[in-house]
């Protein structure tokens, strides 16, 4: 996505990689293994063999980029909005792993920003017919990815496909405990910054009610840089909820906020002023009840 007019902050929002992160988290559906309200209960991915999960993904990306101090111009404020729907099909199951196929019914990309209304129709028309197939772990992780029907894919977006994170803890958890798992940002992804950094977040396994067929976790967490990188500074935080379904084994409502702020200050011999830039992502997954 391009904000800024000067072709010096276009690395800044490479394209594709906000639409493909976001339709991996489409198929990211933990399950968590039968377990009664006070018993300690194992987390993780094991889906049913055949299964077709009907979702429906709402991502809105809002993004303010200003001159730190407010002593130009005001901030030029640009939001995003994305609308998904797909289905997942689990086409096989092993102890540590699920492959599945998932296909993009429809998507709707629009932007405030006339400047990328192109690039919206053209992120549009690439979701719209997609296939991917995945490979993810019992943890939650993505092992791999790769399309289906051999079409083309955005360069940028596959390593971030690739490498999502494990979210689920590697041990059995009781209601009120909690876990930590640190998850990598797209280097130079949509979150508004060149640099790379990483959340480190905190799970909390908040309750499980219908006599143990839901479990309802929550996460918070903070963005951090992975290292010092010349000419920006990158800082924020991420916050949700989950809602699992333990029979089915999907996630059937999930809501994240993700507030990523940086600064670039571009090399004194270009003659341009430093650029701070608020990214502000607000996710929401549901999971319908078709089969």
């Amino acid at each position: 996505m391009r904000v800024m007019v000067r072709s010096w902050f276009q690395k800044v929002f490479p394209r594709g990689v906000a639409a493909q992160g976001a339709l991996v988290w489409c198929v990211m559906l933990p399950r968590a293994l039968p377990a009664q309200h006070e018993a300690a209960i194992v987390l993780r991915l094991s889906p049913r063999l055949g299964d077709t999960l009907h979702t429906w993904l709402d991502q809105q990306m809002e993004v303010s980029a200003s001159t730190p101090g407010g002593l130009s111009a005001p901030p030029r404020n640009v939001t995003t909005s994305m609308t998904i729907r797909s289905r997942t099909i689990v086409q096989s199951v092993q102890s540590t792993s699920a492959i599945v196929l998932t296909l993009v019914d429809s998507a709707r990309v629009s932007s405030t920003d006339t400047h990328a209304a192109a690039q919206a129709t053209q992120t549009q028309r690439m979701l719209e017919g997609q296939q991917l197939m995945l490979q993810i772990g019992a943890d939650g992780s993505v092992e791999s990815v790769r399309s289906a029907r051999a079409a083309a894919m955005s360069p940028e977006a596959m390593p971030s496909l690739a490498s999502m994170p494990a979210i689920f803890p590697g041990r059995a958890v009781k209601v009120g405990e909690e876990w930590t798992r640190e998850m990598p940002l797209p280097a130079g992804g949509h979150f508004g910054a060149s640099g790379s950094g990483h959340a480190r977040a905190v799970f909390h396994l908040d309750s499980i009610r219908r006599s143990g067929a839901v479990a309802y976790v929550s996460m918070r967490g903070v963005i951090v840089p992975d290292s010092a990188r010349q000419g920006v500074e990158l800082s924020g935080s991420i916050g949700g909820t989950m809602q699992l379904d333990r029979v089915r084994g999907w996630m059937t409502d999930s809501r994240f906020v993700v507030l990523v702020r940086s600064i670039v200050r571009p090399p004194l011999e270009t003659g341009m002023m430093p650029m701070q830039f608020i990214t502000r992502v607000t996710q929401r997954l549901r999971t319908m009840d078709k089969r």
